[in-house]
């Protein structure tokens, strides 16, 4: 630990009063606030001289780790001393400084913070984990529901919850967030176990909106050529994956820098393993959540389930789409289902029935999500998806990723 002298000495000491006193602060380790006193034991010295002197030493840690969204005040015992003092952080894209001086995590990473009182400056690295609750930032259209998440042991009806302007964002017991009007709030959670915050900025709702969508990836053949025609057109997606070989993590990893949703199709695709049971199905999912976490420190939390919540390939098992789809929630998933067909692993022979089906299912009532397919040589999307795309921006419609707060769309359970 370093120390930040704060008072100066009001008066000057006798030579050997002064030696005395700094001889006991040199040997002193109280971890907090230090303070001594001058007496008037020596006739000889003044009582001016003698007046009390404060000489106070604070220490602050030279390194501070916090989880994902926890907020942390590093200047408890500055404030506790009366001081006036401002921190700051060299990157708040990673650790963001807040009014009261306290830090708030914001990704995964570590950074600076410097915190100055008078002349004296202290640099603390504080390391930010991957772990804690999922959403520090977070987007809403006005009508979507958000349910907090920690990507911890750590349990949202655990915390107490407030937000600072329930007209924008309103939050349950249960930590779920609703968002009720146009502007920005904080949400935050507080127990024992720290506190924990959420910045919630709510935007008007989209009917006319587009969501794409690509299972079966990532593919070394079909899913960068999709990614080209995206980026061309400044267009974000979502991409359904299964586990993605080694040599195909730099795929994922591109989905994620280029602003994709990263979301789960499942560990496996095979119809006669996954929909065994409940137990096996469930393990399918986190298995591939904890290989993105691992690999890439991204929670997934939406997933779509192998043939849909619809198929009945999982008829060898009565009645297991039923009970998974009513039990997905609890395990921390949100499931997407569509409502647009492109046929490209169906009846589609090639890009212009692509296109048609495509066109034929849009709707203007509510939002459209359309599922495609970015598995090898799926050259008939791969050739319809810049037309798919010009469309709409024609007629009107905003392209959107999925989010965890995106209305979900389910299809009728028939197992």
């Amino acid at each position: 630990m370093r120390k930040i002298q704060i008072d100066k000495t009001r008066k000057l000491m006798a030579a050997g009063i002064v030696s005395v006193l700094l001889l006991s602060l040199a040997g002193c380790n109280n971890p907090t606030i230090k303070k001594a006193k001058t007496s008037i034991s020596d006739p000889s010295v003044s009582e001016e001289a003698a007046a009390e002197t404060t000489e106070a030493a604070i220490q602050l840690p030279d390194t501070q780790t916090i989880s994902l969204s926890e907020t942390k005040d590093l200047g408890t015992e500055l404030r506790a001393d009366g001081q006036d003092y401002q921190v700051t952080s060299a990157d708040e894209t990673v650790v963001k400084v807040l009014e009261d001086g306290s830090v708030f995590g914001v990704a995964h990473g570590e950074t600076t913070v410097t915190t100055t009182a008078g002349d004296t400056s202290y640099q603390t690295k504080v390391k930010v984990r991957k772990r804690g609750m999922v959403y520090p930032v977070f987007g809403m259209m006005k009508g979507e529901k958000l349910n907090i998440q920690f990507s911890s042991k750590a349990k949202p009806a655990e915390y107490t919850w407030t937000s600072t302007d329930e007209r924008v964002a309103k939050v349950t017991k249960k930590g779920i967030i609703k968002a009720k009007g146009i502007g920005t709030a904080v949400v935050t959670g507080t127990s024992d176990a720290g506190t924990y915050r959420c910045e919630v900025t709510v935007t008007e709702k989209i009917d006319k909106a587009i969501y794409l969508t690509f299972d079966d990836g990532p593919n070394r053949y079909s899913t960068p050529k999709i990614l080209d025609i995206l980026k061309a057109n400044d267009v974000k997606a979502t991409f359904f994956e299964l586990k993605p070989a080694k040599k195909d993590f730099d795929l994922t990893e591109r989905v994620l820098a280029e602003g994709h949703t990263l979301a789960m199709h499942g560990y496996k695709h095979k119809y006669d393993e996954i929909y065994v049971s409940e137990e096996i199905y469930h393990e399918n999912l986190d298995k591939l959540r904890d290989l993105f976490f691992n690999k890439f420190g991204v929670w997934c939390t939406l997933t779509r389930f192998p043939g849909g919540s619809s198929n009945t390939v999982s008829d060898y098992n009565p009645g297991i789409m039923t009970k998974l789809t009513q039990e997905l929630d609890d395990w921390g998933y949100h499931y997407f289902d569509w409502n647009v067909s492109s046929g490209d692993a169906g009846g589609a022979k090639n890009a212009k029935e692509v296109f048609r089906n495509f066109k034929s299912e849009l709707s203007t009532s509510h939002a459209s999500v359309v599922l495609m397919h970015d598995f090898d040589k799926n050259d008939k999307t791969i050739n319809a998806l810049d037309r798919i795309i010009k469309y709409g921006k024609k007629h009107g419609y905003t392209f959107l990723p999925l989010t965890a707060s995106t209305e979900e769309v389910h299809h009728a359970v028939n197992n």
